[in-house]
């Protein structure tokens, strides 16, 4: 009989390890360069591959609750993120704000049940997790007040920051199940390495704008 939980598992990790492997190309390259678009659509295809598979496992297999927030946690920064980039100017479009408002109902669903985690994905890292999404969807739901600033100053890092945020999403629950005798570093320490990156992108942001060469509105 077909294994379906070991092939939907090992679809994952494959997904996931290429993710990794490509997604350091548009981290790391010319923001809005040839290089950085084809690695990213690249790094996009197989990350919908892992949250496809990691969706299925939520759904079929009973997982603890923290992984599904991680798993909420890397879904929510990447569509958001890939909205970002594309976003026109003008009013939040209501797929931003529905986006947003099924992010707060999931975690309202999902913040009881966090406490029932397990040895390895414990309740303090679904907590920590919820507590984070919660802070990226508020911030996405204030847009609504102040569009057109962000849409001219801020949009191009938007994208930049969920994007690395899901790719060190996807490296923490990957590191914390397979490498699971070193729980919790083995899920702290790539989120803490994400957080360096992305303030040192925020930092690199500002100090060297990304304009309308990159990224532009379609």
């Amino acid at each position: 009989m077909m294994d379906w939980h070991g092939l939907n598992t090992g679809g994952h990790i494959l997904a996931g390890t290429l993710a990794l492997a490509v997604g350091l190309v548009p981290m790391f390259t010319r923001k809005g360069g040839a290089l950085h678009r084809q690695a990213g659509y690249v790094t996009v295809a197989l990350g919908l591959t892992v949250l496809g598979s990691a969706v299925i496992a939520n759904i079929l297999f009973d997982p603890p609750a923290p992984l599904v927030a991680a798993t909420l946690s890397a879904g929510y920064q990447y569509l958001s993120g890939m909205r970002a980039a594309y976003l026109k100017a003008g009013p939040l479009k209501p797929v931003d704000i529905a986006l947003a408002v099924c992010g707060l109902a999931l975690c309202g669903l999902l913040w009881n049940n966090v406490a029932h985690g397990s040895a390895s994905w414990s309740p303090q890292i679904g907590y920590s997790t919820l507590g984070y999404i919660l802070v990226i969807l508020i911030y996405d739901l204030s847009r609504t007040f102040w569009m057109s600033v962000w849409h001219r100053h801020v949009r191009l890092l938007d994208h930049g920051l969920k994007m690395i945020g899901f790719y060190f999403a996807m490296l923490s629950a990957g590191a914390g199940n397979l490498l699971a005798q070193w729980q919790p570093l083995s899920q702290l320490l790539p989120s803490m390495i994400g957080l360096v990156v992305m303030i040192g992108f925020g930092v690199w942001y500002a100090r060297h704008p990304i304009r309308h060469r990159a990224l532009a509105a379609r």
